[in-house]
């Protein structure tokens, strides 16, 4: 039953040969990424710093677009009165028979 075997010992092979490849790069990265944040620890603050910058912005432009939608609101609302009751409208009513 050795021979009905679909996939080839290369096949195997080539797959290790890139996933051991794949965690060497990626471990070579951490390490190098250690080294840089050991070297200047101050970088750490400027990522965080850099991430709270960008939440804060995002968030103002957030509630800017919900205050001028708000505004945009209010000014629609004001255009009717609560205790006008409609009466300078007209309502109309259509009424439809079915036939059979």
């Amino acid at each position: 039953m050795i021979y009905n075997n679909p996939f080839s010992e290369r096949f195997f092979s080539q797959r290790h040969k890139a996933l051991t490849w794949g965690t060497f790069t990626f471990g070579g990265a951490l390490f190098l990424l250690a080294i840089i944040i050991f070297a200047y620890p101050a970088l750490i603050a400027y990522f965080f710093a850099g991430a709270i910058l960008l939440t804060a912005i995002s968030v103002l432009a957030a509630s800017l677009k919900l205050w001028r939608f708000s505004k945009d609101i209010s000014r629609i609302e004001h255009w009717r009165k609560p205790d006008d009751n409609n009466s300078e409208y007209q309502s109309h009513t259509t009424q439809f028979r079915w036939y059979e």
